[in-house]
């Protein structure tokens, strides 16, 4: 567009040696409206010109260059040119033109131009091509309107109080608006030879920017705005006070904020390969404050409109290569709606060394045209909808060079206490403290990433703490809990995963009942338990190849039984077919148990050895079986009661000698090894893990003889 300013000031010129060479009305202002029309696709109008021959001062009023309606309608589109230009100027001043080199017609020199008001309307009549030279097109289009003037040099060209429109021509559609600019362009020469002066850009060698605002549209609809642009060619920098995106839910919607940025700046902008090479190349984009606004995703989804799509008129996005070194945006903010119960804390977003032939490949795929993109944050929230709960997430941060995320630590953090979240609901529910710390995804397939899809080698989550607390005395909400199993509830994500292996070293699990009968509570715990996972997906290719996901556990029960074992879950099955084995790896004092089984079941284990435990079964999602054996020594037990006032504990004597009376005190006994074949139909209002449990206490019982 700058170009063409400068040609303003050879066509009045122009015409002002025509007139000369006629001598008949120099130096007179002329009264009435000049109309020139050649064969070209630009007619010249202007008001009024006054020239001084002594002092070599042109001036101009009023002038108007605007395309030929006629002409273009008659000419084919591949002959057209890509833009055509309407422009108005409200004065123009020329200072120190050579008047010898002015009169003879091929040339025109000068000091200084001074273009005031100048509004222009740029027509975009098809896209740019790779191949266009701008250079060359803006040559054309002063040859057009220039005819056979050779060269055009002015040491400064001042264009005041700029105003620009971009509009498609054939369907009118806005593309942009550019208001109140000032530009100064610095030794200005046009000639036969100024393409292969590698110093020029625009054909100037320096140009500096300032412009007031900025705007482009959707639909007519202003979706990027700019304030106060500034670009100092000398310096290699352009600047922007202040940004604004809006989007829009449809073709026709209202726009919401998406984002607003002050103090943009881009530093070592290589000018002369974006004009002549149409190649992008920044060292570095930087911008101290940035928001961002949460968008309607609901809305968006229900009232997008994907039937009109807006066109790129100017080919920029398909044409212009984009190269740029680093990118920083330390801070930035996150706004979400009122009723949004999400907080997101400070926003880091570093970018290095991207390099793409078409800008709208980085677009399209962002990461795979960047070697290094890594954004951060301090910390993300978000209180559940039920109320229970919030949800933190705490420094988290996405590299895409080392192809890993790293979280500080995930917590779910309930709002309620035991006792509190158990009065609070009607019937039966678990209540989760979860601590994750030290979070690492590794070797992510960041493209399939960026399409909503995680594959990855590793998850290590360094340190697991996971609370859960059950109130038995609420009644069961009756609601079946089929389909809820691990593997299940995986296949249920919308977000397609594979991740070929997990680890948790040191996890700490516990799971707590509060018992109707004894009105106390059971607690379980396993305690500094290595747990690896291999094969998380749900990922339908991947399962026809491996369907099992296999979690493998070595691990203190109430750190002191050391338990190893496995699940195998199978992903292929419509029942939730499963299968889990177990051991214990040494001997330990039965009375160990007395934590789970005075709650729980009121019995006490007086004393006893249990040298091991082994159990293997299989199972879905109604049941499971399989093989039990525990082999012990010497085990006694006592039948307790507990008194409903004082909620004491005493032993039932006559029932405990019964009890111990009918339960094996040994196994095997006399080299008679018990083998058990448990079985337990499953309370499909009931968890995954009660049915384990369920299935292992059914083998308990049968070896030891309770009923």
């Amino acid at each position: 567009m700058f170009i063409i300013l400068g040609i303003l000031v050879v066509s009045v010129t122009l015409y002002f040696i025509w007139q000369n060479h006629k001598y008949s009305i120099v130096r007179d202002t002329i009264k009435s409206t000049v109309a020139e029309q050649t064969d070209s696709l630009y007619k010249v109008k202007y008001d009024s010109l006054h020239f001084d021959e002594l002092t070599g001062e042109a001036y101009l009023k009023n002038i108007h260059i605007m395309p030929d309606t006629e002409i273009i309608k008659k000419t084919k589109l591949e002959d057209l040119p890509y833009i055509l230009l309407d422009i108005t100027i409200s004065s123009l001043k020329v200072n120190g033109v050579k008047t010898d080199k002015a009169l003879l017609g091929s040339q025109m020199l000068g000091d200084s131009v001074v273009i005031d008001k100048p509004d222009i309307i740029i027509y975009f009549l098809k896209p740019l091509q790779k191949k266009t030279n701008i250079n060359t097109e803006a040559t054309a289009i002063y040859n057009e309107i220039l005819g056979n003037l050779t060269r055009i040099q002015a040491s400064h060209v001042f264009l005041n109080d700029l105003q620009i429109k971009g509009i498609s021509y054939f369907d009118k559609e806005k593309s942009f608006d550019l208001y109140d600019a000032n530009i100064q362009l610095t030794d200005v020469l046009i000639d036969s030879a100024h393409n292969l002066d590698t110093t020029r850009t625009l054909f100037c060698k320096q140009i500096q920017v300032q412009i007031s605002s900025f705007i482009s549209y959707d639909n007519a609809r202003p979706e990027f705005r700019v304030k106060n642009l500034s670009y100092a060619g000398a310096d290699n920098f352009l600047s922007f006070g202040d940004i604004e995106v809006n989007r829009f839910t449809s073709a026709n919607g209202d726009s919401s904020k998406l984002l607003h940025a002050s103090g943009l700046s881009l530093e070592g902008i290589d000018a002369n390969e974006i004009v002549k090479n149409k190649n992008i190349i920044v060292d570095s984009i930087k911008c101290g404050d940035i928001t961002l606004y949460q968008p309607p995703f609901q809305h968006a989804v229900k009232k997008i409109d994907s039937t009109k799509k807006t066109l790129d008129t100017t080919g920029f996005a398909h044409v212009y290569s984009i190269e740029m070194k680093h990118l920083s945006f330390p801070k930035v903010t996150f706004i979400p709606k009122k009723s949004s119960r999400i907080h997101i804390g400070n926003i880091s977003i570093l970018v290095n060394d991207v390099k793409a032939d078409e800008i709208s490949d980085v677009q399209a795929s962002p990461i795979k045209y960047s070697r290094e993109a890594e954004i951060s944050c301090d910390k993300i929230s978000m209180n559940l909808k039920d109320g229970l709960y919030n949800i933190s997430i705490l420094k988290p941060s996405l590299n895409s060079l080392h192809k890993q995320l790293k979280i500080d630590a995930a917590i779910i953090k309930p709002f309620l206490g035991e006792k509190a979240f158990a009065a609070k609901a009607k019937f039966q529910k678990d209540r989760y403290d979860v601590s994750l710390k030290g979070i690492v995804l590794k070797n992510i397939d960041m493209q399939t990433l960026i399409g909503n899809k995680i594959i990855a080698s590793d998850l290590i989550i360094n340190s697991t703490s996971a609370k859960i607390y059950r109130d038995l005395k609420k009644p069961l909400s009756g609601k079946s809990k089929v389909g809820n199993y691990p593997s299940e509830m995986l296949m249920k994500l919308n977000v397609p995963i594979k991740i070929a292996h997990a680890s948790l070293p040191g996890a700490f699990i516990q799971y707590t009942e509060h018992e109707k009968v004894s009105d106390s509570s059971g607690v379980v715990s396993f305690v500094n338990s290595d747990i690896h996972i291999s094969n998380i997906t749900n990922d339908k290719d991947a399962i026809k190849k491996n369907n099992e996901m296999v979690i493998s556990f070595d691990t203190k029960v109430l750190n002191k039984i050391p338990l190893k074992g496995s699940f195998k879950f199978f992903l292929n099955s419509s029942k939730g077919g499963f299968a889990v084995d177990g051991r214990t790896t040494r001997p330990f004092a039965a009375t160990t148990l007395n934590t789970v089984s005075i709650p729980m079941a009121l019995i006490r284990l007086r004393q006893g050895t249990i040298n091991n435990i082994d159990f293997d079964f299989t199972g879905d999602s109604y049941g499971a079986k399989g093989n039990f054996v525990m082999k012990y020594d010497d085990l006694k037990v006592d039948v307790l009661k507990i008194d409903k006032d004082s909620k004491d504990v005493s032993k039932k004597g006559f029932i405990s000698f019964i009890a111990n009376t009918l339960v094996k005190n040994e196994n095997p006994n006399n080299n008679n090894l018990r083998k058990e074949t448990p079985q337990y139909d499953r309370d499909i209002q009931k968890s995954f893990f009660n049915l384990v449990w369920k299935t292992i206490f059914t083998g308990m019982k049968k070896t030891v003889g309770i009923p």
